[in-house]
């Protein structure tokens, strides 16, 4: 890659471009957010790059005890990426431990980057619409489970339940290909 001149920024577009040369994603597919009012493109790649801080809109982590992970419940179904939106003023990191505590209940430590989600929004962006349009990401982590703190758990959150279920156990769940392929990966580097 061409070096940029000293005091120029890459616009958003090429930020993105830059990121993402030579990667491919191991998983992509298309969904809803929003009652179906958002259709997304999501593109799901293993990386220790960090995607522009800008467009990172939340964090996800694969949390680990004893040879299994944790699984949480919602209406939907179960899935092993708990985390959520950023908050202003907080670092990617402290966005990653205060949602995994409110979402499940445990502290989190030995924290590594996994990879990252880019979604691309393909419709216009809604009226009101504060997130970035078109393209934004959520960073994946993996951590192990420290210390079990029920108190911290939100109760009006969107998720049911957390557990520990053994690696062997996951497949008849229904989680998604894209989050069991993060586990995959996990498994293979370590």
């Amino acid at each position: 890659m061409t070096p940029m001149p000293m005091g120029r920024r890459l616009n958003p577009d090429d930020e993105i471009r830059a990121l993402l040369v030579g990667k491919t994603p191991f998983c992509e597919l298309e969904t809803r957010w929003a009652d179906g009012k958002l259709p997304l493109r999501l593109h799901y790649y293993v990386s220790d790059e960090q995607p522009p801080e800008k467009l990172v809109t939340s964090v996800r982590c694969l949390v680990l005890k004893d040879g299994s992970v944790l699984v949480l419940r919602n209406r939907e179904g179960y899935h092993v990426l708990p985390g959520g939106r950023c908050e202003e003023g907080e670092s990617l990191e402290q966005s990653l431990h205060r949602e995994v505590a409110e979402e499940t209940g445990w502290t989190i430590e030995a924290v590594s980057r996994l990879g990252f989600i880019h979604l691309e929004h393909l419709g216009p962006k809604p009226t009101g619409y504060r997130f970035p349009h078109p393209h934004f990401f959520q960073i994946v982590y993996t951590a192990r489970a420290s210390e079990y703190m029920p108190a911290s758990v939100i109760d009006v959150d969107y998720e049911e339940s957390a557990a520990f279920v053994p690696m062997g156990e996951l497949d008849s769940l229904g989680i998604s290909d894209a989050e069991l392929g993060y586990l995959r990966f996990f498994m293979e580097g370590t």
